[in-house]
């Protein structure tokens, strides 16, 4: 399986704050994005979509989070493109891990969303029926 980085989303709360720093910062540019249920910027470099930004729902936490609770850092997901969905799904399915899965609008292109350590939350993309997107 290759695997290679897709993008990092941050769930930001103030997005348009937070995609005007980033564009002037590293000079990225606001490009086109999919059709999705909730609002948001996708910021490129060159042709490709790097940083992926929504608003975070949460609201600011006023009391003491108990041992066992986290709250939401602005980092919302890491995402990763793999070259084999098979694999992905067999892995998933070797670690015990639950999953959820949506797919993004207009393509065949399935976002899988698995929950790590910390509560990190990894997507992998990938294309199922042997088509490549590498």
């Amino acid at each position: 399986m290759n695997i290679r980085f897709d993008h990092l989303s941050l769930s930001a709360r103030n997005p348009q704050k937070m995609s005007d720093f980033l564009v002037e910062l590293l000079d990225l540019t606001v490009g086109d994005r999919p059709n999705l249920e909730f609002s948001g910027y996708f910021l490129f470099a060159g042709d490709k979509d790097v940083i992926h930004i929504f608003a975070n729902q949460q609201p600011e936490v006023s009391y003491q989070l108990s041992q066992n609770e986290q709250q939401q850092n602005i980092v919302h997901h890491v995402s990763f493109f793999s070259d084999d969905y098979q694999d992905v799904m067999a892995r998933i399915a070797k670690l015990g891990l639950r999953y959820s899965m949506s797919e993004v609008p207009g393509t065949s292109v399935k976002q899988i969303f698995v929950r790590g350590p910390e509560g990190l939350i990894i997507e992998i993309q990938a294309l199922p029926n042997g088509e490549c997107g590498l």
